[in-house]
């Protein structure tokens, strides 16, 4: 598949993961608890994703070895990234928050060197410190975090991505080789949502059908059935592009997030948002380039 034709999948992937923290910072302002929407998507997503795994034919494989990979995957990719993503989400821009996802592509080759997995070349390490600077200029003033009193919270939304890469890193050492991504996918969701709903339990943070009202609920439903379809296209384009057109979702990712940030709060970036953006994009490019 060309850079063409997988621009539908990449629109659908990206434009998804950038609109969702703009939707879960919505669910939040209805008075749904962080971790209340953490454990409804995942569970709503893996459910839908079980389910089409189903309607393909394929198994969801519960031996010992995939159950501990769907476990080490979902909890850190899925309960500790929404732990840090929608405390963050109540204090910080959903257009700042967008900012931060790439880096996660940028985290992962940055700690697959560290494990031994793989050389850090000069282009990668480049492509990482550019990243990081980028991230850094986002949280000046005049960039895309509003106020200096928010910085706590930035560096908190800051550990999302690390929370990705780590998936990431657990999924490079721990993934059953041959598995169908689709059943992985499910697994790796629906194992999330019982630590999330237990830390939940632990915080006083569930969320009871209907107690936030209707809204909140199509709210979380939306949140479920869009999280599926973004797996599925996602899935779907690293079969038939490849990775290096895959990986061009960090971009979309971003953009959508600003977008929706402005378009559903009024979210007014400064002026410093644009070269932090740029210096994000080139480490991401950066590390892309390297084909893998």
């Amino acid at each position: 598949m060309g850079f063409a034709r997988a621009w539908p999948l990449l629109l659908t992937a990206g434009g998804i993961w950038g609109l969702s923290p703009a939707l879960a910072k919505l669910g939040l302002g209805l008075g749904v608890a962080p971790l209340g929407i953490g454990f409804w998507v995942a569970l709503g997503s893996g459910g839908l994703l079980l389910a089409l795994t189903r309607l393909r034919g394929e198994r969801l494989h519960l031996d010992a070895a995939r159950l501990r990979y769907y476990l080490a995957a979902g909890v850190t990719g899925s309960t500790l990234a929404n732990l840090t993503a929608y405390h963050a989400l109540q204090h910080v821009p959903a257009g700042f928050f967008a900012l931060l996802v790439p880096l996660s592509a940028v985290i992962t080759v940055l700690g697959a060197a560290l494990l031994g997995l793989e050389r850090l070349s000069a282009r990668s390490l480049g492509g990482t410190a550019l990243g990081l600077s980028g991230v850094a200029l986002a949280m000046a003033p005049g960039a895309a975090l509003p106020d200096a009193a928010l910085l706590g919270w930035a560096l908190l939304a800051a550990l999302t991505p690390v929370c990705y890469a780590a998936s990431n890193l657990v999924a490079a050492r721990m993934a059953p080789a041959g598995a169908a991504p689709l059943p992985v996918a499910a697994g790796t969701l629906l194992a999330a949502a019982g630590p999330t709903l237990v830390a939940g339990l632990l915080l006083g943070q569930t969320h009871l059908p209907f107690a936030a009202g209707w809204r909140a609920e199509a709210l979380l439903l939306g949140l479920a059935a869009l999280g599926a379809l973004a797996y599925v296209a996602y899935f779907r384009l690293i079969g038939a592009a490849g990775p290096v057109v895959t990986s061009q979702i960090g971009y979309i990712v971003t953009l959508a997030g600003l977008f929706w940030g402005w378009l559903l709060f009024g979210e007014r970036p400064g002026l410093l948002t644009l070269p932090a953006a740029a210096l994000v994009f080139t480490g991401l490019w950066l590390v892309g380039r390297r084909g893998r």
